[in-house]
């Protein structure tokens, strides 16, 4: 119960010497509270166990860090040049292009980078275990970058042709390629 109590302050002072790093643009306050929630790393690590005391280590700042942000909230008047937001204007045109892009993003995208990522990951030289957390962690990475290209290109039509191809090349190297 002791340890936990000196983790619980170990955690405390690392915030508070954080937050007078902060306040007094000090880097020595910033090295040192960072030095002190490594020691409430191991004191809760000591206390709870490494599985929880880890996460508590990393969990509790996070919450004793309220009081000092209300401590240092500040309401400012409103602004004299706020501007006027704009007019919703729904089409039928628009709502069509946006159920478009809503199709091109959720369907086809998601295929193509679940295909090219199965495609490439599944070639390493790991384990099958290994391979599909690679696949977990590269898939979201590759998706986000091809929605990304696909809202930054003006040519629309060409975008979804070459996603098509990755993604006929993609299955064409899962069945026949030899895993």
């Amino acid at each position: 119960m002791l340890s936990t109590i000196v983790a619980g302050a170990l955690s405390l002072a690392a915030i508070a010497l954080i937050y007078k790093s902060w306040r007094t643009r000090a880097p020595a306050f910033f090295y040192l509270g960072i030095g002190v929630l490594f020691l409430s790393c191991v004191g809760w690590s000591f206390s709870q166990g490494w599985e929880f005391g880890l996460v508590y280590a990393l969990c509790i700042p996070a919450l004793l860090v309220w009081p000092f942000i209300g401590a240092n909230q500040t309401h400012h008047p409103p602004a004299q040049n706020a501007p006027i937001p704009k007019q919703i204007e729904i089409s039928f045109k628009q709502s069509a292009t946006n159920a478009g892009h809503l199709l091109v993003v959720l369907v086809l995208l998601l295929i193509t980078s679940l295909l090219s990522t199965l495609a490439v990951c599944l070639h390493f030289p790991f384990d099958i275990t290994g391979k599909l957390a690679l696949v977990i962690v590269i898939l979201p990475v590759t998706w986000g970058m091809l929605i990304y290209h696909y809202f930054a290109v003006s040519k629309k039509g060409k975008a979804i042709a070459s996603y098509l191809c990755m993604a006929v090349i993609s299955t064409a190297v899962l069945i026949y390629v030899p895993v």
